[in-house]
């Protein structure tokens, strides 16, 4: 199976009603929250990544990037999620 007929099968299923889908979202996004400021702190408070190399601490950056940029997914999908909940009112 091809990763598009897969991902077709899973946007085809049904799922936790808007939501429900925006609170699973929320839940999501504040445990992603939790995370991102963990690791914030770790790279600029912990003498521990200073004493990484150069590779590491930068792959830690660009992890930092991504979690942050699936945190602003995470957060578009949910006002989406409300914007079409409300519509439907």
């Amino acid at each position: 199976m091809s990763m598009a007929s897969g991902l077709e099968g899973l946007l085809q299923e049904p799922g936790p009603q808007p939501p429900e889908l925006v609170a699973k979202l929320n839940t999501e996004r504040v445990e992603l929250a939790q995370k991102i400021e963990r690791l914030k702190t770790f790279m600029t408070l912990d003498a521990t990544f200073k004493g990484l190399s150069w590779h590491h601490r930068r792959l830690l950056e660009q992890q930092l990037e991504n979690m942050s940029k699936y945190e602003g997914n995470l957060v578009e999908r949910m006002i989406l999620l409300n914007q079409k909940e409300n519509e439907d009112d």
